[in-house]
This record gives structure tokens, C-alpha cells and sequence, in this order.
């Protein structure tokens, strides 16, 4: 299967994936603008905005855990989407360390993430350019 069967679009304003979400797929954005954000008490707490070239949706494939976010696009946007089950044949190629690895970053990610909404934290930058794609 090739990168190009696996494209995906999404319009304007439509949700990825949601907070919660027991999906597992990774998406490398081709063009276009996510914006990642978690609630808590009806308010948006925004985490990042993900570019061309860029990926979303790594945490819950590396640490089997439902989705840590919400993604939005804040614009058209195409990707690729590579499922889990061709992600894990590719991975399990890995050193075994490299995985410990890199599931620990996963870990630390999410715990930043829950931690972000747990305390209501709002990062100024990150804010700035999440709000400037409500406009």
C-alpha cells in the first residue's frame, strides 16, 4: 500500500479525532493547520498547533491509551494517515530499548497534557497562534 492510498482530508472546523477516542492512528499533515486543545469547564486549553509536516495522534498509538486531545482542523487539511497495525510491524523492527524510549516520552507527554488541564494552564504563544485560526 502506498502513501498516496492513504490520504485523507478533512474540511474546515472538523474534528480528527476527540479527547477520549480509543483510535490509535497517526496522521503526518501534508498541508494545512490542527489545532490540539483539551476542556475543562466548557474551556478550550490549547496544546499545540501542528503544521505541514508535522504529525498528531502519537501518543495513543505509542502508549495504547485513548486519545489524550482533541484535533481540529483549523483549515483544509490533508494527511497521511498510517494505521496502527502498520505502524506496530514497522515498530516492532525497533531495538526494544528504543521503544522503552520512546513510550516513555509518550508517558511524560500525557502527563503534561493531564496536567495542562488539571490546572487550567494556558501557554501565552501557544494561545496567540491557536487563537489566530478562530478569525
Amino acid at each position: 500500500m502506498s502513501a498516496d492510498e492513504n490520504i485523507v482530508e478533512f474540511a474546515k472546523d472538523q474534528i480528527l479525532f476527540n479527547e477520549g477516542d480509543l483510535s490509535k492512528d497517526l496522521y503526518i499533515i501534508q498541508s494545512g493547520i490542527v489545532k490540539i486543545y483539551k476542556e475543562s469547564g466548557g474551556e478550550k486549553l490549547p496544546i499545540a498547533v501542528v503544521h505541514a509536516g508535522q504529525f498528531v495522534g502519537e501518543l495513543s498509538f505509542f502508549d495504547g491509551k485513548p486519545r489524550s486531545a482533541t484535533a481540529l482542523a483549523a483549515t483544509e487539511v490533508k494527511a497521511i494517515k498510517l494505521e496502527q497495525k502498520k505502524l506496530e510491524k514497522e515498530i516492532s523492527k525497533l531495538p526494544s530499548w528504543l521503544l522503552v524510549v520512546i513510550r516513555s516520552i509518550a508517558d511524560r507527554m500525557r502527563e503534561s497534557d493531564d496536567l495542562i488541564k488539571r490546572n487550567r494552564i494556558k501557554d501565552a504563544k501557544v494561545a496567540d497562534e491557536f487563537n489566530r485560526w478562530d478569525q
